[in-house]
């Protein structure tokens, strides 16, 4: 039985999460190296309680320590988050004229999208001209194991991610037809790895069907999937080929500039 949080326990989760928060903002803030009893000090924690945060952080690498002076400063998870969100701003931008083109060229929506633990989440779409069309809204958040565009970023994991990602719990059902047998979906990803490209026949939404295929970046990475998502009535297997042509196209392109602009 799973007992509710009660409303002191999350209470005192949102005061932590501040407390943290107001130790990075300060960090970022001066500029400098702090020791624990200016960040005290500065932000009204009591010593005790911004030393066990400070060293937290610190084996996190969200903050350094200097062994010499023991003041603490900014690390380099920091770095790679705010690098992180820089790269899928400068993706949305790449990307967006080739999605709306394609979504010209099909007619159907054109969803981009980015894989985040075991979900996907939608970053640009282009609605499509038809009077019936599927848009499930940017920063949607959806199981990346029942999209088209979740199987192609998994299937170019490695090895050992695909491990983790399979160790971290059981495959939902969004629909009856979504894979939830882990041998199944090992072997739906080495058919997407082979094919280039996937297929989500209603595993997400009992009436869409996707197409997606993977974006690289500089070192040949996968690092985002681009899709075209119909309603179930204008899904056809003998359009698919077309779809993929389209889409390859596309992904190709985007992976190109994003490669020239790494490069550059």
């Amino acid at each position: 039985m799973v007992r509710p949080v009660s409303r002191k326990l999350e209470g005192s989760a949102v005061k932590t999460v501040a407390k943290v928060l107001d130790i990075l903002e300060h960090l970022g803030t001066i500029g400098r190296p702090a020791t624990v009893s200016e960040v005290a000090m500065t932000t009204g924690i009591n010593v005790s309680t911004a030393h066990r945060l400070l060293q937290t952080l610190a084996r996190r690498h969200y903050i350094e320590q200097n062994q010499e002076t023991r003041a603490y400063a900014l690390g380099p998870r920091l770095f790679e988050l705010g690098s992180a969100y820089a790269r899928n701003m400068d993706l949305v931008g790449i990307s967006r004229p080739f999605i709306e083109q394609l979504r010209d060229a099909t007619g159907e929506t054109v969803h981009l999208a980015i894989l985040s633990d075991r979900e996907v989440v939608e970053v640009c779409t282009a609605t499509g001209s038809q009077t019936v069309t599927v848009s499930r809204g940017t920063g949607r958040r959806d199981p990346a194991s029942c999209t088209a565009t979740g199987k192609v970023m998994l299937a170019f994991l490695t090895a050992a991610e695909l491990q983790h990602f399979f160790a971290a719990g059981p495959l939902p059902a969004a629909t009856p037809r979504s894979i939830t047998d882990p041998a199944l979906f090992a072997a739906e990803l080495a058919r997407v790895r082979g094919n280039g490209f996937a297929l989500d026949e209603q595993e997400l939404s009992d009436d869409v069907c996707c197409v997606g295929a993977p974006i690289r970046n500089g070192p040949d990475r996968v690092i985002a999937a681009v899709s075209v998502a119909m309603p179930k009535a204008r899904f056809r297997q003998d359009k698919v080929p077309e779809w993929t042509r389209l889409l390859v196209e596309t992904a190709e392109r985007i992976s190109s500039v994003i490669r020239l602009s790494s490069a550059g």
